[in-house]
């Protein structure tokens, strides 16, 4: 896997100026010393949910047990186990949840090491150095810094290794695994004096860069530090328009089922490379007013899944795009970084509603992103486009799926969000709840 490639999107003003003011602020000559959080910073997947890359090991999951239940619903609860247990001690790693995963999941040892060894494996595979921190990172290397990276994951320290060499980051000088100190997971303290003591310099000679505002500013910056927030990539593209809440409005029942997959990840394609560098929304465009960003996620996917789109309002759209070179262009980086993450992996499962980003934009789309358009469709055709446009409905987005029970999963089947029986009867409890006891 090409692990430099570079999407053809040119920065805004706000974009150039924020990277400027950041790797100025790593090369200034009092700090010798930069410590990075690897997970988000350093270190991205192209998946945007946290279950995807537990749907690729499904198969190997039945081959090694007779229980019926998904693999993924099995590790993500004993994720969530494994965090409540061991919030105290260190928090959960890939052997704790596998000891549970062993239980719930009825593993003989043999099947439990082969899953944890195949996830791991699996880790390492999708791994890529994100830009922007790669750029932060070779700039300290370049100017001579001591170098910390703060490995915030469930894997085991050989595991980082493999990932950092993966995605050239092996010249750091030291690494925290906060799992190793044995204390709370929410005591940024205690990570923070890690990284110190491995740093070997003053508080104020030292800069921290991470995604955490809590533990990667205050933290640093209340301990005599500097820090700088570099924003994960899946906040800013939720926040950046209304595509994501739309998808998942539609899907609020089945949008973790394995159908799925392939539009999951390319919403993560769509966060890791376009929202490397934090961009934020633009008025009156779900697609920061850039014709390559609309081209990536709109055409990109019906490309990539090679799809034969039937609406003709969509399939104009998709000609249109094809004639604007910006946005021609992002939908042949979408291709390309698709197959070039993805192939061997995803076929399988197919590319259901990979076209709803194309359809999202002939039905529902905002002024400023027609307006991109116009020029390249015929008046009546545009007029019809504008007049057939309307507000979507939306759900409230979360970087981590929701847990829901099996049995508000079978009252979603029974009577969906936003239908009248359903918003009785979530009244009703309401009212319930609402009352002293």
């Amino acid at each position: 896997m090409d692990k430099k490639f570079k999407p053809r999107v040119p920065l805004t003003t706000e974009q150039a100026e924020l990277k400027m003011k950041m790797l100025t602020e790593v090369g200034k000559q009092e700090i010798r010393a930069v410590s990075f959080r690897l997970t988000g910073t350093l270190v991205l997947t192209p998946f945007s949910e946290f279950e995807d890359m537990f749907m690729l090991m499904e198969e190997d999951f039945r081959e090694l047990t007779t229980v019926r239940k998904p693999f993924t619903e099995l590790r993500v609860a004993a994720a969530e186990a494994a965090e409540k247990k061991y919030c105290n001690s260190g928090g959960a790693t890939i052997a704790r949840i596998y000891d549970i995963l062993a239980k719930t999941g009825k593993l003989s040892p043999l099947g439990k090491e082969k899953l944890l060894k195949r996830e791991c494996e699996l880790a390492v595979h999708f791994s890529f150095a994100r830009g922007f921190g790669k750029e932060l990172f070779d700039k300290a290397r370049s100017c001579k810094k001591k170098i910390v990276i703060v490995a915030d994951t469930i894997y085991p320290r050989n595991v980082v290794a493999r990932i950092l060499e993966s995605c050239g980051y092996s010249d750091a000088d030291e690494l925290v695994v906060p799992s190793e100190l044995k204390g709370s997971v929410t005591d940024h303290k205690a990570v923070y004096d890690a990284v110190l003591r491995k740093a070997g310099v003053a508080p104020a000679k030292l800069l921290h860069i991470g995604g955490d505002v809590e533990a990667d500013v205050e933290t640093p910056i209340m301990n005599g530090s500097k820090a700088l927030l570099l924003t994960g990539t899946i906040p800013l593209m939720v926040k950046s328009g209304r595509l994501r809440g739309f998808v998942q409005a539609k899907h609020a029942i089945n949008y973790d089922e394995p159908d799925y997959l392939a539009l999951h990840c390319m919403f993560g394609l769509y966060a890791a490379y376009l929202f490397d560098v934090p961009v934020n929304k633009t008025p009156q465009s779900d697609f920061c007013g850039s014709p390559y960003m609309l081209g990536f996620m709109t055409g990109g996917p019906v490309e990539a899944a090679e799809l034969d789109i039937k609406d003709k309002t969509a399939k104009k759209l998709l000609t249109a795009l094809s004639e604007i070179p910006e946005a021609a262009a992002g939908i042949e980086d979408m291709e390309r970084l698709f197959h070039m993450h993805f192939d061997g992996h995803i076929a399988k499962f197919g590319y259901k509603d990979c076209d709803m980003p194309l359809s999202f934009l002939a039905k529902y789309s905002a002024p400023g992103d027609r307006a991109m358009l116009q020029g390249k469709l015929e008046p009546s055709v545009f007029a019809e486009w504008t007049e057939g446009t309307k507000e979507p409905k939306l759900a409230p987005v979360h970087a981590r799926t929701v847990k829901r029970s099996a049995t508000a999963k079978l009252a979603d089947k029974l009577f969906p969000p936003g239908t009248k029986v359903r918003n009785i009867a979530d009244g009703m409890l309401v009212k319930m709840k609402s009352k002293p006891h």
